[in-house]
């Protein structure tokens, strides 16, 4: 091989180089923007999470503090509920515990009959 081809070659293989590298500066900035992005929201999402933890603890301090004012009221679990109030109470119970009607035990002539005329 000859000294020019040699010179050649080595040029050619200099321009490829070159190329790579500022293939690969672009993608690092690239990549530099989305890193940048990232970083910011989760600066935003962290404000967030302690927002959210500040504002739990100002809950449970208030219900702490309500269950501390119902605590000190004497007397309290002696009072009786109002009828309806019991009633309402042990129907919703009951709802809960999975005592709903079925879609099969709803008379819908009924419902009907019993709705307001449109």
């Amino acid at each position: 091989m000859s000294v020019i081809d040699t010179v050649k070659m080595l040029e050619l293989r200099t321009k490829k180089a070159a190329g790579l590298i500022a293939m690969l500066r672009k993608e690092k900035a690239e990549l530099q923007e989305k890193f940048d992005l990232v970083h910011a929201h989760n600066a935003e999402l962290e404000e967030y999470v302690e927002s959210f933890q500040t504002s739990n603890k100002l809950i449970e301090d208030s219900i702490a503090g309500a269950m501390e004012n119902l605590a000190s009221i004497e007397g309290l679990d002696e009072v009786a509920l109002l009828d309806d109030a019991a009633l309402e109470l042990e129907t919703a119970d009951g709802f809960t515990s999975g005592d709903a009607l079925a879609a099969e035990e709803v008379d819908l002539d009924a419902l009907l009959e019993d709705s307001p005329a449109l």
